[in-house]
């Protein structure tokens, strides 16, 4: 296994480094002469003076938070419900896994017509139920277009939570939950005693891969507002490109690139820590 352990690390360590490097330096394309000019830790002193940078970073906890805590309740439900062996289980799994295969930039699009303040079904179904009267400009203001990025996330997220907890659910002990049945505990004490425990690796799992996720989110978000309006959907991954792409200021995206690496790794150990630890 050590070549292989060998070529993963250097894959992995290489960019990290370079990345490290480039926040250590100008990185400014707009002052080539000074591209490689060593600046030491003034990118991140100027970041915790950045307003935009805190702003980011609300709203990717914001954008995380929503997104994991109702694509994992609506999974872990779903997969409660499908956990039996008949067509009609099989052929709604098979429906609700196909949000996960569409690209993420597609799905940004569909999301794009859906909430479109002129043509879009969703203006079109509450106005024919009569719950508003004027069309929303679902992407024009600050609050629903947030609603808008985190639905269009929970609905490409939910196949994915629902998938792991199916596979957990498979292989729960059938004797177990038999016996509990014979002992007369109701279906919430089957699932609180017997199944949640059980979930206890796919739970961790599925809420640090579906954070994660959230944390380095930028084609769909980018795709259905670009970060607007007045960077209300901006979350730190796409102020890295805005930075890098927008400003060419790479060595301050560098910066912002190894913060929320920090973040991660912190989460990461803080939700792997608290494996064995019950939520209820």
């Amino acid at each position: 296994m050590l070549p292989a352990a060998i070529f993963s690390v250097a894959m992995v360590a290489y960019p990290v480094v370079r990345t490290v490097s480039l926040s250590l330096h100008n990185g400014n394309l707009a002052r080539p002469r000074q591209m490689n000019d060593f600046v030491g830790l003034t990118h991140y002193q100027n970041l915790l003076a950045d307003e935009n940078f805190w702003h980011a970073l609300v709203i990717m906890l914001v954008y995380a938070a929503f997104v994991t805590v109702i694509a994992y309740a609506v999974g872990l439900a779903s997969a409660l419900l499908l956990n039996q062996r008949n067509t009609f289980t099989r052929i709604s799994r098979t429906l609700l896994t196909l949000p996960w295969a569409v690209p993420g930039v597609v799905a940004g699009f569909v999301f794009v017509w859906m909430f479109d303040a002129s043509f879009g079904i969703s203006n079109y179904l509450l106005m024919q139920a009569q719950v508003i009267t004027e069309p929303i400009l679902w992407l024009l203001r600050p609050t629903s277009a947030l609603v808008v990025v985190i639905l269009a996330a929970v609905w490409k997220t939910i196949p994915f939570n629902m998938l792991t907890h199916l596979a957990g659910l498979q292989s729960v002990p059938a004797e177990l939950r038999e016996a509990a049945r014979v002992d007369g505990a109701n279906a919430w004490q089957e699932f609180r005693h017997i199944v949640w425990p059980a979930l206890g690796n796919v739970r961790v799992v599925a809420i640090l891969i579906t954070t994660l996720h959230s944390f380095r989110e930028f084609g769909q978000i980018y795709v259905i507002t670009g970060g607007g309006p007045a960077r209300a959907t901006e979350t730190l991954s796409v102020q890295i490109y805005t930075e890098s792409f927008g400003y060419f200021r790479f060595g301050y995206a560098s910066a912002i690139g190894i913060v929320l690496l920090v973040i991660s790794l912190i989460f990461t150990v803080a939700t792997v820590r608290t494996q064995r630890t019950s939520f209820f």
